[in-house]
């Protein structure tokens, strides 16, 4: 790899880790103030919580007084505007006035006790009960007014109660609760009027028609925050409607301290720095690490992602010769796992160099060929391969199974040896026949009508006899090529057939001093043809005879075997006769072709076409001096 892409990676990583570094400091930020938001809203919950159950609660505390005043209110009407009784119902309940008023001439009735004021609008009300506070130095009063008949009581007590029920139970102790923490600024609960109540240190603050976010909050019952300024300092306002039943009350605000918010951000925005410094430092040392095993990578990668998915086979080496990859098709194509082969020596798996890899690692030029490989023909392309200063750096051999194709062109070459050995026979048979059956019929008539005592004439005319009938049995294989196989497809008895067969040649074999050894399974059966197909098991054991006859200086054997093995019917014949070499059993199906003097070639191709068309695998293992074994596999 070139220097500029090792710089174009270097900034790749920079760039990766500065939005890595500016990702974390913002996120951080956000993290941080969304939890002095969630802290303030709890807050909020809080106080809001707390002033609506003192709501609640004060207003159910001032029902029950205002009962118990109705109460003293009906008392007094049953008393006769006795003063006395009014005197001690006043010292009795802690009242600080009693005053009776008739509505008709309001005049007072009956006074009890010094009030401090007299409603200037206790006349004009129409409510039966009404109530108000009122302050006089500092204290609280409440006043009560109820109206009976043409009666109307003013009754004045002290709210002293009430307030120290507010200090006790009510807002004003959470919120001086809350003021001491040292996160709260503030705290404030306004409406349209002002003030409601605040924190100690508020004295003014802005009102809601003077502010837009206050308005919005208001008028849209939402929550909004923002960053404002407060003691010189920024904070955190969060602001919240405050509504009961329905019904909006006013506008919560709290002010939070931003402290510990920019505190944690200078820390994180440190910590993220060193932890930048520290990947960037890592990020080198691995990237060096990458450029030193790229090459391995980039082979890698060629394999798995382009070489993986061709359909041939590719083996790649490197200069010393040890494999550096493979790919799936080879893999399948040698019955080699990946991991038998990558990073081994190929010369101690492969020590004849199946591929030419050494000569093209020597020479450095491009090699093809075909071999017998894996047990398959093997087309192989062996190329260098070079490095950038044009140095051989390896070697990598494609390769093709083509066994297939191979076999396609024999059987297209037989096909055609076929036609032209059918177009042969049609000629000969009409050319050969008819006079070859005049000099057999001919030949016999002188045997038969003009005996003889002459030997000459007899041995004469035996030998015609001869002659006509091997050109005859020529002219019958020639005819049989021709023939067409299988007409009718059965199920017949191959035990009984060989057996059959068997028994046809087993006096010729006793004759040349043959051993039969038969090891037939009985009831062994298969859908063909009989006749051909006896007529090719008896080629094949005629062959091994003939093959037998040469043997002078050892026991003669003919071994047969019939046998079912899982799904397959298996038939073997073997024999050790003088064997063949490879070059010969190449050969051995091909018509014409033959070992035997006098022989026509056609006997093992017709008995091969016969069992192919019967859907038989045949293989032959021969050894020259050992023998030879016809192995015939069928499946069911």
């Amino acid at each position: 790899m070139r220097p500029r892409r090792y710089f174009l990676l270097a900034v790749i990583l920079l760039v990766i880790l500065g939005i890595f570094l500016t990702f974390g400091i913002v996120n951080s930020r956000r993290i941080m103030m969304d939890f002095i938001k969630e802290e303030a809203r709890s807050f909020l919950s809080i106080v809001a919580s707390t002033q609506e159950n003192s709501i609640f609660a004060e207003g159910k505390y001032e029902d029950e007084i205002i009962e118990k005043l109705i109460n003293i209110c009906n008392y007094l009407e049953t008393v006769d505007l006795d003063k006395n009784v009014f005197e001690k119902i006043r010292q009795s309940f802690n009242i600080n006035s009693i005053v009776l008023f008739d509505t008709k001439t309001k005049k007072t009735i009956v006074t009890s006790g010094h009030s401090l004021e007299i409603s200037d609008n206790i006349f004009k009300r129409k409510e039966v009960v009404f109530f108000e506070y009122f302050t006089i130095g500092h204290k609280k009063h409440m006043r009560f007014l109820y109206r009976i008949k043409n009666w109307v009581y003013q009754i004045e007590i002290s709210a002293e109660e009430i307030q120290r029920f507010r200090q006790e139970f009510g807002i004003n102790k959470i919120i001086n609760q809350i003021s001491m923490n040292p996160m709260v600024k503030y705290l404030v609960l306004q409406d349209k009027k002002g003030i409601i109540f605040a924190t100690p240190n508020i004295h003014t603050i802005t009102r809601i028609e003077d502010d837009s976010t206050l308005i919005s909050v208001s008028e849209q019952n939402i929550e909004a925050s923002r960053i404002a300024e407060f003691e010189n300092e920024n904070i955190l306002e969060l602001i919240r409607p405050f509504i009961v039943e329905g019904q909006s009350l006013g506008l919560f605000r709290i002010g939070i301290s931003l402290d510990s918010y920019y505190r944690h951000r200078r820390e994180t925005e440190r910590q993220l720095i060193l932890l930048f410094v520290i990947l960037f430092g890592a990020g080198f040392v691995f990237f060096f690490l990458f450029m030193k095993y790229q090459s391995y990578v980039g082979l890698k990668e060629l394999f798995n992602k382009t070489l993986g998915a061709l359909e041939d086979g590719v083996l790649t080496v490197n200069s010393k010769g040890i494999i550096t990859g493979i790919n799936k098709t080879f893999s399948s194509m040698s019955s080699f796992e990946e991991k038998m082969l990558v990073s081994h020596d190929y010369f101690s798996l492969f020590k004849d160099d199946s591929f030419d890899v050494h000569k093209v690692l020597q020479e450095g030029a491009k090699i093809v060929d075909e071999k017998f490989v894996f047990g398959k023909n093997i087309q192989y392309s062996t190329y260098p391969l070079l490095d950038e200063k044009n140095k051989i750096s390896g070697a990598i051999s494609v390769l093709r199974d083509v066994t297939k194709i191979r076999e396609y062109e024999k059987e297209r070459e037989e096909a055609e040896r076929l036609k032209f050995l059918g177009n042969l026979v049609a000629n000969f048979a009409h050319e050969i026949k008819n006079p070859l059956n005049g000099l057999s019929i001919a030949t016999q008539r002188l045997i038969k009508e003009f005996p003889s005592d002459n030997k000459e004439y007899t041995r004469l005319t035996t030998t015609v006899k001869k002659e006509i009938e091997s050109l005859n049995k020529i002219l019958n294989d020639f005819l049989s090529l021709a023939r067409p196989r299988i007409k009718e497809k059965n199920e017949f008895n191959l035990s009984v057939l060989i057996q059959d067969t068997l028994d046809i040649i087993r006096e010729q074999a006793k004759h040349k001093k043959i051993i039969l050894k038969e090891n037939i399974k009985k009831g062994i059966k298969l859908i063909g043809n009989l006749e051909d197909f006896k007529r090719a098991v008896l080629n094949i054991l005629l062959n091994a005879i003939e093959a037998l006859s040469l043997v002078s200086k050892k026991q003669r054997n003919l071994d047969i075997e019939l046998f079912r093995e899982n799904k397959e019917i298996i038939m073997v014949i073997s024999d050790n006769g003088p064997g063949m070499d490879k070059d010969e059993i190449d050969k051995i199906f091909t018509p014409y072709f033959t070992t035997k003097k006098g022989g026509t070639g056609l006997g093992l191709y017709i008995a091969h076409n016969i069992l192919k068309e019967h859907k038989a695998k045949i293989t032959i293992e021969s050894e020259k001096g050992i023998g030879t074994s016809f192995r015939i596999v069928f499946k069911q």
